[in-house]
This record gives structure tokens, C-alpha cells and sequence, in this order.
């Protein structure tokens, strides 16, 4: 998923239920810096106090750059933030597919929502945000792996998109040629229909949904595929679906947590947006028209009682700015309550959690 779904998405369905603007704004905010927090560094104060980052994402040309020779990193980094494996099948391999609402990805968010409500006053709602965009990205990147693997080789001859706008459907088909021309080797490009999906799995070593571009990520794109292997049909994929299946159950995460810990502020009730919520993922538009109906909705009152200083804005530079800011800080010990510590915090948390607990309670052994 994209800004419109982990920042906006995320916001106004917290909101909805019945968390407060501050709250929903940290939790949202969260959920999007998973995609923009891509340094792993340390940074000593002048007291001897260190602050340690925890890279929850890479760029596109780092991903491209350790897809083949670093596998510490993308089970580090792609496994646990965004393709939540599975646990499904017999191999390592078919374990670590990423899985819709898979059986591991509710017992972490299980897990996440009750260390949350016992840790309010700390780190609660970056974890949340984290969970939120980790648990989302299931619903848009099941059936792909976050290592380099064969499994996520597909067909670039197979692809059948469903869109009815065509400008849109030129748009998106773009963005795909677009990686491949800043990523991809250039007689690859040369034969753009022909290579696609071969150039996204040469450029990024097969991981993830590279072989795929954005499609994954577009709400309103419904659209099928061949896999590679055994030329295996993926089936239509409707985003608009899943993508709502997933709104739902993120509502249900934030609408448990807002009750739980005593913030519950007239929260709706699912059912109540879910018109709303699936037309503004049936939008066909670009990322910046899905956040302005997402932001329309909020304003206009369409899924709760808006305040006056509702947080529409996301800026990824906010909290890195915390981060930079350290140095100059009188004591280390300050940065402790700003939210990017938080969020390092969580996500300290969250990769150990999933690497090092759920994943070898499961049998599955990664790292």
C-alpha cells in the first residue's frame, strides 16, 4: 500500500474509531514512516547517551543493490515490515509467502494490541502504527515473499489489467515502465512489453512484488497474473476487496484499543463508513487524488465528527528532524519521549517479536 492508505487510510479510520486527533496522528504517522525510515545508524551525544535507528524499509535502489548478496537485510527489514510471512506449506520457501489476514499476522497483532495497552504512557502508539501498516500490507501483498525467491517470478506476458479509464490505466502501466528505466538494465528497457516483469526480477533479485510494480498497492485495480513457476494462475485480484477487507479489520484493531484504554471518543461503527471507505477505494486516481478523498471524507463529516484541527497533512521530514536534533538535545535522555524514539522503540519491538519469537514458535527459522 501507499501514502494514500498508511498515512490518510490510517488516519481517518482511527479516528473513526473513536480515537483522538493526537493519537490517530502518531499511529498514522507511524504506519507511513515504516515505508521512510531507511537508515540503519547510531548517533553518540556528547553525554555518552546513544540513539540506534532500525531501518523498517530501503529505497528503491538499495533494494535493488542487496536483493542478491545481503538475505540478512530483507529478512530483517522486507519479512517482517511488509510481506509478513504465511507460516503456510511444507518448504521454508512456502512458509515465508506472504498470507491475506494469515494466521501469524493476527496473532501478532493480537500480541502488539496487548503490549500496547500495557505500555501506554511509552511506545503504544507507534507499535500501533507499525501493526497497522504490517497487518494492511497483507491485504495487498499476500502471494508474494519478502526474500529473493523463485516463487515471485512472474509471467511478464500475463498481466490483464482492469481498469476502465484508460488515461489511468496508461498512468499506472507508466509508473511500472518508470522503475524499470531508473532500475533496470537498459536492454531491458528496450524491450519494455516484452522484459517487463523479467527486468523487475533481475533488478531486485526477485523479491517482494518488484516483478509487479505498484499494482499490488492501487485500491481500485482489479487485475491477474501467471506465476512463473508452474505457470500458475494467480486468479483476479481485486484490490478494491481486499483492500476493504483490510480497512475493516484496522478499524476493529483501533476500535479494541480505543475502548480498552479509555480514550473511546464516539467511535462508528464499521458498518456505518463502509459505503464511504469502499468508494474512496473504487477512486481511480493517482496517489494524491486517493489522499484528497480521503481527506474530503474527513472534512465532509462522511465517516465521523470532524474536529477543528483534524491532522491532514503528512510530512516524512517531521520526525527525522527529531532524530536530527538529537545532538543539540541538553541531555540524551530527552529524546526518549519524542515519537521518533518511539517508533524506533516499536520497531525494536515489532522485528523482534516476529524474528526471533513468533516465527520459531511457528518452526520457522529466518534469522
Amino acid at each position: 500500500m501507499q501514502e494514500d492508505m498508511h498515512y490518510y487510510g490510517t488516519y481517518a479510520l482511527a479516528r473513526a474509531a473513536g480515537l483522538p486527533v493526537k493519537q490517530a496522528q502518531v499511529i498514522a504517522y507511524a504506519a507511513q514512516y515504516v515505508d521512510d525510515s531507511t537508515d540503519n545508524d547510531s548517533e553518540v551525544h556528547k553525554d555518552g547517551g546513544m540513539f540506534e535507528t532500525v531501518a523498517t524499509a530501503h529505497t528503491n535502489a538499495e533494494a535493488i543493490g542487496n536483493a542478491v548478496a545481503d538475505q540478512t537485510e530483507q529478512r530483517k527489514v522486507w519479512m517482517p515490515f511488509h510481506f509478513f510471512p504465511g507460516g503456510e506449506g511444507e518448504t521454508i520457501s512456502e512458509k515465508l509467502l506472504c498470507t491475506k489476514d494469515g494466521p501469524l499476522a493476527q496473532e501478532m497483532v493480537a500480541n502488539h494490541l496487548q503490549h500496547a495497552l500495557k505500555n501506554q504512557t511509552e511506545y503504544a502508539l507507534t507499535l500501533l502504527g507499525i501493526t497497522a501498516h504490517v497487518y494492511a500490507d497483507t491485504f495487498s501483498h499476500y502471494g508474494f515473499s519478502g526474500v529473493s525467491s523463485g516463487k515471485n517470478k512472474v509471467d511478464s506476458q500475463s498481466f490483464e489489467l482492469d481498469v476502465k479509464d484508460p488515461q489511468v490505466k496508461a498512468y499506472i502501466m507508466g509508473k511500472m515502465s518508470g522503475f524499470f528505466s531508473k532500475y533496470a538494465p537498459n536492454f531491458l528497457i528496450q524491450n519494455y512489453r516484452r522484459f517487463a516483469s523479467d527486468g523487475a526480477s533481475v533488478a531486485t533479485g526477485a523479491l517482494g512484488h518488484g516483478a509487479v510494480g505498484t499494482y499490488p498497492d492501487r485500491p481500485f485495480l482489479r487485475w491477474r497474473f501467471n506465476y512463473k513457476l508452474e505457470n500458475a494462475d494467480s486468479g483476479w485480484r481485486n484490490n478494491k476487496a481486499t483492500f476493504l477487507e483490510g480497512c475493516e479489520k484496522l478499524h476493529a484493531l483501533f476500535s479494541n484499543y480505543a475502548k480498552q484504554s479509555g480514550s473511546d471518543d464516539a467511535g462508528r461503527e464499521f458498518s456505518e463508513i463502509r459505503d464511504t471507505v469502499a468508494g474512496i477505494l473504487a477512486l481511480e486516481a493517482a496517489k494524491d487524488g486517493r489522499i484528497d478523498a480521503w481527506k474530503g471524507a474527513v472534512l465532509n463529516g462522511d465517516l465521523f465528527q470532524p474536529d477543528a484541527n483534524e491532522a491532514l497533512h503528512y510530512d516524512p521530514y517531521h520526525w527525522r528532524e527529531q532524530r536530527q536534533d538529537f545532538e543539540h538535545l541538553s541531555k540524551s535522555a530527552e529524546v526518549i519521549k519524542t515519537d521518533v524514539y518511539r517508533f524506533h522503540q516499536a520497531a525494536a519491538y515489532h522485528r523482534n517479536y516476529t524474528l526471533k519469537q513468533l516465527l520459531p514458535r511457528h518452526g520457522i527459522l529466518v534469522l
